[in-house]
């Protein structure tokens, strides 16, 4: 991961804001002085690769052209990205929805070796 992903800025500003919970006065993100900013997204940057390292945040780019995004949106949906080729506008993608005939124990995937990860809550 490089220090160019953009998820290292949003999760500085996220810390900035909540390190000054209940303070009176929140200086802004574009009222900290550059170094400030610099120094806060370079630890963002560490605390995201770290994420990654642990297998709790999914690498920023692709790790292959066979390789699909999910995406979890703001309001708690799942999305799958769907590659076209050739790909005129882009990536585009697909709503994941629950199928209840696709429902299985969660258990026996455990049991072979398969770990879940809580990636979010849906509506």
């Amino acid at each position: 991961m490089t220090t160019t992903d953009p998820r290292a800025r949003r999760l500085a500003e996220s810390r900035q804001r909540i390190a000054h919970e209940g303070v009176s006065y929140l200086p802004a993100w574009d009222d900290l002085s550059n170094e400030e900013r610099e120094q806060s997204t370079h630890e963002a940057a560490k605390w995201l690769r770290a994420a990654v390292e642990a297998g709790i945040a999914p690498l920023a780019e692709r790790p292959s052209d066979k390789h699909d995004a999910v995406w979890l949106d703001s309001h708690g949906q799942l999305w799958g990205e769907y590659q076209t080729s050739p790909s005129s506008h882009g990536d585009a993608i697909l709503p994941l929805v629950w199928a209840s005939e696709e429902c299985s124990s969660k258990q026996e995937p455990e049991d072979q070796g398969v770990e879940f990860r809580l990636i979010g809550w849906s509506q």
